[in-house]
């Protein structure tokens, strides 16, 4: 089953639970070249006019200025990175594929998106409201908001959860959104250089883009504290930031998403909102109970709640979805299930050789361990890949910025090293 979700931080697309395509939704119009994603968020400072980032947000017939390679409407934005996906996926015109879009699409927004994806040559059987399938797999009942940090907005989705997970209503903040974030810890950087050496990173486009790449790869990481470094016209400058501070200045963003939740709701939160520094604390004041819908676990409860359902005759928006009971008799009728249990890898390959995993696994860069690149722990919903490294972590060849859960034969790639997981019998 082909699954696209256009979260806007991570659209991914997986195929039967293996994500085979992850990317911002973020693009880089050029007049004779266009490019999305990684490629496009490595020049955000340096061709600000040329980089669109509210095109999956806006989704409608507005120009793009100035005009790029192919694009002359935010809609030519999403139909070039539609077929950007469906090319490096290998998905072909006769896959049948779910849609799952952000809670706050208008019907209008949607009638739009399914003339593009339908031009792009996508098979549509059924659009699922995002906030809904993150609700499935959380556990508890009753009313619970998931969640979402965006490029630019966060989308909160109003739940009431029962034996069905039911969309209420739909709350939207633009103050909260990782490229505002980053304009915010940016400020904070620079604050620091004029401080110490009287040099202002802003006022050169380089100089922003470099602070811009090393906050996002350092909150993103599991440090708490880091060197920001600029180097221009042979100057190197460098200042020490930490994690308390990166939070500190973030509060007020994060007071925006705090402000729409009732005291009644528990939190559902996707994963880019779970992994960024202090925002988990900050929404679950008052010990809110919170829980965490990672892209595995949603796929995998879409795939249980829609797997026979869907017919792409009739292609509708699902905003409520029957959730899966967690009785204890159902949880005795699925002890001997293997599909429901976590298979986890017992070695991890790299080269020739297999290195047994254990409870838990780290990979070094040197010999002596003074550098970890990554860390492998097995827990009960999986075996996790915890990242400690600023430096671009791919598994299966996605771009992966934060941990995950991932399982035999993954191929993971760093600093120019392969790895596979592996499971050996016996």
């Amino acid at each position: 089953m082909w699954i696209l979700e256009l979260d806007d931080t991570e659209i991914r697309l997986c195929k039967d639970g293996e994500v085979v395509y992850k990317e911002p939704g973020i693009a880089w119009a050029e007049v004779k070249e266009l490019k999305f994603g990684e490629a496009a968020l490595s020049v955000a400072k340096l061709y600000p006019a040329r980089v669109h980032t509210q095109y999956w947000n806006l989704m409608d017939q507005s120009h793009v200025e100035p005009k790029g390679f192919a694009v002359e409407t935010q809609a030519d934005l999403v139909y070039q990175q539609l077929l950007h996906i469906k090319e490096q996926g290998n998905l072909d015109d006769k896959d049948e594929i779910l849609i799952v879009v952000p809670s706050d699409r208008t019907e209008q927004q949607l009638r739009l998106l399914y003339g593009i994806v339908l031009k792009a040559g996508y098979k549509v059987v059924d659009f699922v409201d995002l906030g809904v399938a993150g609700g499935l797999a959380c556990d508890g009942k009753g009313a619970m908001a998931y969640v979402s940090v965006g490029m630019q907005r966060t989308v909160i989705t109003h739940l009431n959860v029962s034996d069905r997970v039911v969309r209420e209503k739909v709350s939207v903040t633009p103050q909260l959104g990782l490229l505002p974030l980053s304009n915010t810890w940016i400020r904070m950087v620079a604050e620091k250089f004029l401080a110490s050496s009287r040099f202002d990173p802003r006022k050169f486009a380089e100089t922003e883009q470099q602070i811009f790449d090393q906050i996002l790869a350092f909150v993103q990481s599991s440090k708490n504290n880091t060197a920001i470094e600029t180097e221009y016209r042979g100057f190197t400058r460098q200042v020490e930031i930490s994690k308390a501070e990166v939070i500190e200045v973030a509060q007020d963003r994060y007071a925006s998403a705090l402000s729409y939740l009732n005291s009644e709701e528990d939190l559902v939160l996707s994963n880019t909102t779970h992994t960024l520094p202090g925002l988990k604390d900050a929404l679950t004041q008052n010990r809110r109970n919170h829980s965490v819908s990672t892209f595995r676990s949603m796929v995998d409860e879409l795939i249980r709640a829609l797997g026979h359902k869907l017919d792409s005759g009739q292609c509708t928006l699902h905003t409520s979805l029957t959730k899966r009971t967690t009785s204890t008799a159902d949880v005795v009728q699925h002890d001997d299930d293997d599909t429901d249990a976590p298979v986890h890898p017992t070695h991890i390959l790299h080269q020739a050789t297999a290195y047994p995993i254990g409870t838990e696994f780290t990979v070094n860069s040197g010999e002596l361990g003074d550098s970890q690149l990554f860390t492998l722990e097995h827990r009960s919903q999986g075996t996790a890949l915890k990242i400690a490294t600023s430096a671009p972590i791919t598994v299966n060849g996605a771009r992966v910025r934060a941990d995950l859960f991932v399982q035999p034969g993954d191929r993971i790639s760093v600093l120019d090293r392969n790895y596979e997981l592996i499971m050996v019998q016996g």
